[in-house]
C-alpha cells in the first residue's frame, strides 16, 4: 500500500511501516494488482505525452507503469513522505533506465512544481487521510484545466466466501479492525463517489473488481492477505491465525487452502475500485 499518510497535524499515520519486509509486501502486491490499476488509469484517459503526479508513490510501482502509459514524451513525478520508500523507488527507477521518472519527499498538496500536471493519480492513499476530499481539493490546484483526478482504492467490505471459509474470515476480520484501529478506514473504495463530490470534482467514472480463487486455486488473493495481516500485528496478537513458528504466515496460508478446497469455496478479497474524473 502507498505510504502518503501527513502524519502530523492530527493526520492518520501509516499503519504498515517502511520496513524492508514491507517494501517486499509492496513489490509483490504491485504486481499482482497492476492490471486493475492500469485498467483504471487507461479508462480515466492517462495517455502518451502526459505529465503525471504519482501521490503516495511508495517504492514506485503506480510512477512505473504510468511511465509506461506516457511514454518517452511524457513524463511522472511521484511524491512520498517516507524518504525509505522513495530512496528505493529512486534505485528502482536508475536500475530500469526510466528517463522519464523522478521521485520527491514531501507531502504532494504543498510541495512546488515547476509545471502543472496533465493528471493526478493515486493508489491505496485516500484511505490513509484524515480528510481525503481536503486532499483532493488541494491536489487539484497542481492540475492544469481539463486534468485527470484518479485514483484506486479498497473497499474491505467486499470479502467473503462461499461457502464459508472460517480462517479467511477471520483473517479478513483482523485486517479489518487493525487498519481502523490504526485511524485509516477499510471503505474508502465505495466512499469514492462522495469524496470526490465533497472535493467539487464531477461525478467520476468508477470501476470496479475484486481478486477472487476458488477452492484450491485461491493461493495468491489468500497469500496477500496474510502477508497484510503480517505486517499489522505480531503472531501474539493473534494467536489462532498467526502462529510464532510461521513467521511468512506459509502455514496459514495452506490451512486457508486446505478448508476452500475442501468446501470447493469461492474466496473474493476486497473490492478493488477506481474512480476518475476532469477538472
Amino acid at each position: 500500500m502507498a505510504a502518503c499518510a501527513l502524519g502530523e497535524n492530527g493526520a492518520v499515520s501509516y499503519v504498515f511501516g517502511h520496513s524492508g519486509r514491507e517494501l517486499e509486501r509492496l513489490a509483490a502486491q504491485a504486481a499482482l494488482v497492476e492490471p486493475v490499476t492500469r485498467d483504471i488509469l487507461v479508462g480515466a484517459g492517462i495517455a502518451p505525452g502526459m505529465r503525471v503526479l504519482d501521490v503516495g508513490s511508495g517504492i514506485g510501482d503506480v510512477a512505473f507503469l504510468v511511465s509506461a502509459l506516457v511514454g518517452e514524451s511524457g513524463s511522472v513525478v511521484g511524491v512520498d513522505r517516507a524518504e525509505a520508500a522513495v530512496a528505493e523507488a529512486r534505485r528502482r527507477g536508475e536500475a530500469g533506465g526510466m528517463r522519464n521518472v523522478s521521485f520527491e519527499v514531501g507531502d504532494p498538496a504543498e510541495l512546488a512544481f515547476e509545471a502543472p500536471f496533465d493528471a493526478v493519480v493515486g493508489r491505496y492513499v485516500l484511505q490513509f487521510q484524515p480528510d481525503p476530499a481536503e486532499m483532493l481539493r488541494r491536489l487539484g490546484g497542481h492540475l492544469r484545466p481539463g486534468g485527470i483526478v484518479a485514483f484506486h482504492e479498497l473497499d474491505w467490505t467486499g470479502f467473503r466466501s462461499v461457502p464459508e471459509v472460517a480462517s479467511w474470515e477471520r483473517l479478513c476480520r483482523l485486517i479489518v479492525a487493525a487498519v481502523e484501529a490504526g485511524g485509516a478506514t477499510t471503505r474508502m473504495g465505495g466512499e469514492l463517489p462522495s469524496v470526490f463530490a465533497q472535493a467539487g470534482l464531477p461525478a467520476p467514472k468508477v470501476h470496479m473488481t475484486a481478486l477472487v480463487g476458488a477452492g484450491a486455486n485461491s493461493r495468491e488473493v489468500v497469500a496477500r492477505a496474510v502477508r497484510v495481516a503480517l505486517t499489522l500485528r505480531s503472531p501474539q496478537d493473534a494467536p489462532d491465525l498467526l502462529r510464532a513458528d510461521d513467521p511468512d504466515g506459509e502455514q496459514l496460508i495452506e490451512r486457508i487452502l486446505e478448508e476452500a478446497a475442501a468446501g470447493g469455496s469461492f474466496v473474493i478479497g476486497p473490492s478493488e475500485l477506481g474512480a476518475s474524473s476532469r477538472v
